[in-house]
This record gives C-alpha cells, structure tokens and sequence, in this order.
C-alpha cells in the first residue's frame, strides 16, 4: 500500500510539473518565443518631435521562429516588403541584420533596437535612426508601439492598447485616434 501511494504521489507530482511545462510554452515564457508572430505598429515617437503619432494602419512586422524577420505595408497599389533579414535577441536588445531595404542605406548593417515586452500583445522598439530612407541625417531616437495581430475581439483589443497607451500619454485625444 505505501509503494501504491509513493507511486500515486510522484505519479501526481510528475503529472502537474509537466502541465506546468506545458503551459509555460504555450504561453512563451522566453521573449525568444514571445517575439515570434505577426505585429502591427500603432504608434511611432521621434526624439525630436513632441509626443506620439499615430500610424495608418497597415505597417506590420513578421517575426519568424528560424531567424528571419519581414516588415511590410499595405498601400493602395498593394503589399510592399519594406525590410526584411535576420534577427537575434540579447537580452533586451532586439538585433536586426537587414539584407534588403527600400533605405538602402540600412542595408548589410546591424540594426539595434532596444526591445520591452508587455503583457502578451505589446512590444516596445527603440532604436537610432542616423539617415532616413530619403538619405537626409536625422540623428535621432524612434520609438516605436506594436501590438500583436491575432484571432480576437477587435473592441477588447482597442481596450488593451488604451490601458498600454495611458502608460505613456497623458492626451486623450492621442489615445482615441490610435485606437479608432
């Protein structure tokens, strides 16, 4: 009877530590996992210019779990690849190794981005912009608001990302027209 219980015991423990395991994966405890998907910018800050603004949308990120990373738009003649390479995570230092640009000169360079992850919908990119995509010197910060795309309630979703944004901002109106 104590070998049955002994074994029922570790049987049980056993059998909820991998629940455990499981659902730490599912829910991509790492930022390596949490990265990985489909993201849409809301909101971009340039260091140089007073607050946030807002984004169309239509810019998005794709993060891929080999490595790879996509960014693309959507325009009125159709979806264009804006920038595209490979990607390793530091920490929270987000690295990009851009292989093709419509900013040529990002190309065959790292591109560093400070990265914060919250909750699991929203992630923070800061990175410098020495040259824009027009060539002209900007030396300055861009931060930059993503929120993940997914399967869900689009009113719910809206809700989130004004409970993110009113972390930053303190105009209402700001918080509106992002989340039109």
């Amino acid at each position: 009877m104590k070998t049955t219980t002994y074994f029922l015991t570790i049987g049980m423990i056993a059998f909820f530590a991998g629940c455990g395991s499981f659902q730490r994966v599912l829910d991509g405890d790492t930022a390596a996992e949490r990265i990985i998907g489909l993201w849409e910018v809301k909101a971009i800050h340039h260091s140089d210019e007073v607050g946030y603004k807002v984004i169309p949308s239509g810019m998005f990120k794709m993060i891929f779990d080999d490595g790879r990373f996509m960014n693309f738009m959507s325009t009125a003649q159709g979806a264009i690849i804006t920038v595209d390479g490979t990607y390793r995570l530091e920490g929270n230092l987000y690295m990009e190794e851009i292989v093709n640009s419509f900013n040529k000169s990002q190309e065959g360079k790292d591109n560093p981005l400070n990265i914060k992850l919250t909750h699991k919908n929203f992630m923070y990119l800061r990175w410098f912009q020495p040259v824009d995509e027009f060539g002209v010197t900007q030396n300055r910060w861009v931060e930059e608001i993503w929120q993940r795309v997914g399967i869900e309630d689009l009113e719910v979703s809206n809700v989130d990302l004004r409970q993110e944004l009113r972390q930053l901002l303190d105009n209402e109106e700001v918080i509106k027209e992002v989340t039109k």
